[in-house]
């Protein structure tokens, strides 16, 4: 078959030329060659004819050599030779220009998590308990469980960061700061065991966590307080000792709250001195032994996974050397010493050995009250963010557009990378002091201005100060400073026995009062009109946007009554933000021409819409605070 005999190699040759090769092939052109020796294939031999028409054989050299020579052909060769290096060379000047010229990607800073995320601070005791048996311990006391389970609510906020107040061992005093042991979390809380396992899961969803450093002072029970009073050779002078008759103190120095800062030791016949209460005796901050244990508390804490720390006394660290030295103004021996700063570059130091990786990186914060120079000098000892006081009490009832405007220019003015309060756990809850529309604009400073916002628990929610009586008071300061239990009583949850602190059966530490209309359940119900922890929400989502996160501020006032800023981010869109105490109709045509509402505090459906100011003038509603981008 004739399958077969084309695949057989022994087909008959003379056979295969009469029925497959064409008599009229040129043979002249291709010829069959037998087999022979080992190999048994038909080879095949094609070759070319000079005669026919269609051949080429290409040209001789002798023919080449004239055209090589002749003047034509050297011409074109040396115009397209030429011609290519011009084209090589102008399309290497090209992309030179475009990579010159061309529009640059935005430039964005190297922001670090400290300054991008919202800080949520948690008084443990008053945010969540967990606790089932009103007679156990830590029965009406939040606890690390109770944060824990709150970490979804966190996420839903957008704060990425918790700042939680002391939990350490303590003499249960009042708030933590009579510190026992830095290195021992109170069984109130639920002790190491609570710590770590809440440590562990806010790692996998990436939160951060900072906690209390408190360096200042210990508690009187700390076994160091114990010996140094004793006069343990090993901790004599761990804290602050003047000689003095039993009746008369050292020197004139005031505490914080302007009380006598020295208590009279019986067992030890000296004096001790205090910042704060004679409860908390501060340590000698001047003894390397005393900084090489607080730098071992320190890197303790950083081990175990945390953060940063917020620097609790920040001002009142170091003492004038000299206890007999006088005081002719308040706080000249006690507060902003110069070795202050060398701590705090000190215990920068050790936070930048821990941060090894981009993002894990970790920080010190801490208060500072008074001028801009001041707090930049905290700045540039190491502070990572130095918490500005500027907004903590402003009242737009004693404090006009132009007082506003100011108070901003200084403290926006000021170095150094800042973080925002509206209210704390020594001061009045901003809700109290302002109405609802007054705590909007205050929103929008707080969330909106350069720098971190720390929410203080509850001000998502406008949560106002507590109710507490003289029967419930707990704060020792009471005495001295008035009110300080009603701006930590417990988180409102829900509309539900003890605003779901605690279990309805248990008493929480402190009472909670009137409550309905501020829980966060309240708040996010559906049928709720547009209010402050909504306005919250889409204040926190605007806020990711660059010229926020990292843009320039300027600052402005139209007609006394319109107070506004705008934030600017080379290659972002920029923002102009509106906060109107007054019926007014302004254009703003000389910020842009055209401009879209992304915010605004009244709630109304016009979010998305966009203004032609060549048009027409905005009217602004008394009271509003409105956002555009543009």
């Amino acid at each position: 078959m004739a399958n077969e005999n084309s695949n057989n190699p022994e087909v008959d040759q003379d056979k295969f030329d009469e029925t497959a090769m064409d008599e009229n092939m040129d043979d002249s052109k291709m010829k069959f060659l037998n087999a022979n020796g080992d190999d048994p294939h038909v080879k095949v031999e094609i070759s070319s004819s000079s005669d026919g028409d269609g051949s080429f054989t290409g040209l001789g050299k002798e023919e080449l050599m004239k055209y090589a020579t002749d003047p034509f052909w050297v011409r074109t060769r040396k115009i397209l030779f030429g011609l290519f290096w011009i084209g090589w060379v102008g399309m290497l000047v090209a992309a030179i220009l475009i990579i010159v010229f061309a529009p640059k990607c935005p430039e964005r800073p190297d922001l670090k998590w400290f300054q991008k995320d919202v800080i949520y601070q948690i008084q443990p005791k008053s945010f969540k308990d967990t606790t089932k048996d009103p007679t156990s311990v830590g029965a009406g006391v939040g606890d690390l469980q109770g944060i824990l389970e709150k970490v979804p609510y966190l996420e839903d906020l957008g704060a990425n960061t918790m700042w939680i107040n002391s939990i350490f061992k303590s003499g249960g005093l009042y708030d933590g700061n009579d510190v026992e042991d830095h290195k021992a979390v109170d069984e109130i809380f639920g002790g190491m065991a609570a710590f770590d396992l809440l440590r562990k899961e806010t790692k996998k969803k990436g939160m951060k966590m900072i906690l209390d450093f408190i360096p200042n002072h210990t508690g009187k029970k700390h076994e160091w307080f114990v010996k140094s009073e004793a006069k343990d050779a090993d901790y004599a002078d761990f804290y602050i000792w003047a000689d003095g008759d039993s009746s008369t103190p050292p020197n004139n120095w005031k505490t914080t709250y302007g009380e006598p800062a020295w208590t009279y030791s019986a067992d030890r016949k000296q004096w001790y001195y205090h910042s704060y209460m004679p409860e908390y005796p501060d340590l000698n901050l001047r003894n390397d032994e005393v900084i090489g244990q607080l730098d071992g508390i320190m890197r303790f804490w950083l081990e175990k996974g945390i953060d940063g720390f917020a620097i609790q006394g920040l001002q009142r660290l170091v003492e004038g050397n000299d206890t007999s030295a006088i005081e002719f103004e308040t706080g000249e021996q006690t507060n902003d010493q110069p070795e202050n700063l060398k701590l705090v570059s000190r215990w920068r130091g050790i936070v930048d050995s821990f941060s090894d990786k981009p993002g894990r990186e970790r920080a010190l914060i801490g208060s500072v009250a008074g001028n801009a120079n001041l707090t930049a000098e905290y700045a540039q000892a190491g502070m990572h963010v130095v918490t500005s006081q500027a907004l903590v009490g402003l009242n737009p009832a004693v404090c006009n557009q132009a007082c506003f405007k100011e108070t901003l220019e200084k403290s926006t003015g000021a170095s150094g990378w800042k973080g925002w309060m509206v209210d704390n756990e020594n001061s009045g809850r901003f809700a109290s002091l302002l109405d609802s529309t007054q705590q909007m604009a205050m929103q929008v400073l707080h969330l909106l201005l350069p720098g971190t916002p720390i929410i203080y628990y509850g001000d998502e929610i406008g949560m106002k100060n507590g109710q507490v009586s003289s029967a419930t008071v707990k704060d020792p300061l009471n005495a001295f400073i008035t009110g300080r239990d009603a701006y930590r009583t417990p988180m409102l949850w829900k509309n539900m026995p003890n605003a779901g602190f605690c279990a309805a059966d248990i008493t929480p530490w402190l009472p909670i009062g009137d409550f309905e209309s501020e829980t966060v359940e309240y708040n996010h119900a559906h049928l709720q009109g547009y209010n402050i922890f909504k306005s919250f929400n889409d204040l926190t989502v605007l806020r990711k946007n660059e010229a926020f996160q990292f843009g320039s501020i300027e600052i402005g006032l139209l007609n006394d009554q319109i107070l506004y800023f705008t934030r600017k981010a080379k290659g972002f869109p920029s923002y102009l933000v509106v906060i109107n105490k007054g019926a007014r109709t302004v254009g703003f045509s000389d910020v842009a021409d055209s401009m879209t509402l992304v915010y605004d505090s009244a709630g109304v459906d016009r979010v998305g819409e966009t203004f032609n100011l060549k048009e027409a003038p905005i009217a602004f509603a008394n009271g509003e605070i409105y956002v555009f981008q543009f």
